[in-house]
């Protein structure tokens, strides 16, 4: 059955400025089984295919085409062809980089981060849950057969598009492979690993502080390690909660052969305390939790308060490098609240560097929501 729904001046607007996302506020709301394609009309003649998802009224209608005489598997290739061209030719990153990025590459909901010859697919689109070979025939077809493609659609985007969550793997078998940056090796385990298996949004931003010396550095909420492993010291500290997660860190730790290093597998918060009573005193310090403010704005905000005003209390004199990935915190605020938290103790800073998103999460106009990690670095000076 072909759908059809008939749209107002205001949306048709909104589709030629570039959204590609409507609530159920926007558009008519029709009864068809979620992930159906949907013909989308202005005073009766085309204007967008779109997928509709009828259980997520903010994600209602996801715009997927723009050409009325659609081949669905051609269109679906054609734009991920494109967009390992602007990965691989216009920025050059070439084993390890985020192929497809939602919004930003016009496959509305869909992840897709390549690991050397490791696809991992994040779905929240419900026409790829029902037509998932496409996906999987379309990476085949652009990066040969010697390639796995493992689903790993779960989470909170999931759930709010009421559709079930599933790991699975689509085609091969491989779940482990090894990426370099910044001169440093890296473990991935798809299976074991948060997110993808690595955060590839931090890219960039392991580059610039690779720059960095520290006699004792401190990366509390590590992950696997990245940012303490990149950073050149001669004692390094790790604290990290997920078991899975420290296990990867020793792992990479063992690859680039640091032996000066303490790992503590405990809450962030319970070591900074714990490291403020015994007055410890770190040169660089990375803060890198997750989202904080997902559940509870105002808790996540103290939160967020608690963790970077302690940081600053075990540093005399260094660097504190600290971010947020949380959309509800903007860089303006981000800016200020560290700014007042230093003026209160007294120390003198400067910001060295603005952090962003690495270049294959890019974000174009009106999807602001594609940008949502920021940080500093700071040197904190008596």
């Amino acid at each position: 059955m072909q759908y059809e729904i008939e749209i107002g001046e205001r949306v048709k607007r909104e589709i030629k400025k570039g959204r590609q996302v409507f609530s159920v506020n926007w558009i008519k709301k029709i009864e068809a089984e979620p992930g159906e394609l949907v013909k989308l009309k202005y005073n009766n003649n085309f204007l967008a295919w779109g997928v509709i998802n009828s259980k997520d009224p903010y994600h209602y209608i996801r715009i997927f085409s723009y050409n009325e005489d659609i081949d669905v598997y051609n269109e679906i290739k054609e734009k991920i062809k494109k967009a390992k061209e602007y990965r691989e030719k216009r920025i050059n990153y070439k084993n390890h980089y985020r192929l497809v990025y939602s919004e930003s590459d016009f496959l509305s909901g869909l992840i897709i981060d390549k690991y050397n010859d490791i696809f991992v697919i994040q779905n929240s689109n419900a026409f790829f849950d029902k037509n998932i070979n496409l996906l999987k025939n379309a990476l085949i077809d652009i990066y040969g057969k010697d390639i796995t493609i493992y689903e790993k659609s779960i989470g909170k985007q999931r759930e709010r598009a009421y559709l079930k969550p599933i790991e699975r793997f689509i085609y091969g078998n491989k779940y482990e492979t090894e990426i370099e940056e910044a001169n440093k090796k890296f473990y991935i385990n798809i299976l074991k690993g948060q997110k993808t298996g690595w955060f590839l949004d931090q890219r960039e931003n392991r580059k610039i502080v690779s720059q960095l010396y520290g006699d004792k550095i401190l990366d509390v909420f590590s992950y696997s390690g990245s940012f303490g492993i990149i950073i050149n010291g001669e004692e390094k500290y790790f604290v990290e909660k997920n078991k899975e997660a420290v296990s990867m860190l020793y792992k990479n730790l063992k690859l680039n052969n640091i032996e000066n290093y303490n790992v503590i597998n405990d809450n962030a918060y319970k070591i900074l305390k714990q490291f403020y009573l015994e007055k410890r005193k770190f040169d660089i310090i990375i803060l890198d939790p997750p989202d904080l403010l997902a559940e509870d704005y105002e808790k996540g905000i103290r939160s967020f308060i608690l963790i970077n005003s302690i940081a600053l209390d075990l540093i005399d004199e260094g660097y504190l490098i600290t971010f947020s990935c949380s959309q509800d915190l903007n860089e303006r605020k981000f800016y200020s609240l560290i700014r007042t938290l230093i003026r209160r103790k007294n120390k003198k800073f400067e910001i060295l560097y603005k952090f962003n998103q690495a270049l294959d999460h890019k974000v174009i106009f009106p999807h602001k929501e594609l940008s949502y990690l920021k940080g500093f670095l700071i040197e904190i000076k008596k």
